[in-house]
């Protein structure tokens, strides 16, 4: 899922401002592949485990200090609309623990601007339920 410019953002009691986009990737982190004597192709695939990553990329236009470090875990929330209006509007959660913090500096229009890279992994409450709710 790909979210651009979500209204709110927050993370246990941080909320994040000037958020361009928040990406979220399902991996496998553990792949069962089996093949037959018949042919080159796999004839059987399962993924049994899988990874659920995000990454919130937001610009800064000043030092951010309060950045979580990593091994934070908290509840992420962000909203989605469809036309960045009330209708439609969904909630996201999910609980999370900081991977990492990267920033850069990039030039743009409007001179150098300082982007943060935040990497979050979703951690399911029983291992079985979908790390992600979503409410109206």
């Amino acid at each position: 899922m790909l979210v651009l410019a979500p209204q709110l953002v927050r993370f246990d009691s941080l909320e994040w401002t000037d958020v361009s986009l928040i990406a979220i990737d399902r991996t496998a982190a553990r792949q069962a592949l089996e093949w037959s004597d018949l042919g080159p192709h796999p004839t059987f695939a399962d993924v049994p485990e899988q990874r659920t990553t995000i990454r919130i990329i937001r610009q800064l236009d000043r030092g951010d200090l309060a950045a979580p470090a990593p091994g934070r875990a908290g509840e992420l929330i962000f909203d989605v609309s469809p036309a960045a209006t009330e209708a439609g509007r969904r909630t996201h959660t999910a609980q999370c623990v900081v991977l990492s913090i990267r920033h850069e500096l990039s030039a743009g229009p409007k001179g150098h601007a300082a982007v943060q890279t935040i990497e979050l992994i979703a951690l399911s409450g029983d291992g079985a339920a979908d790390p992600f709710t979503a409410s109206e």
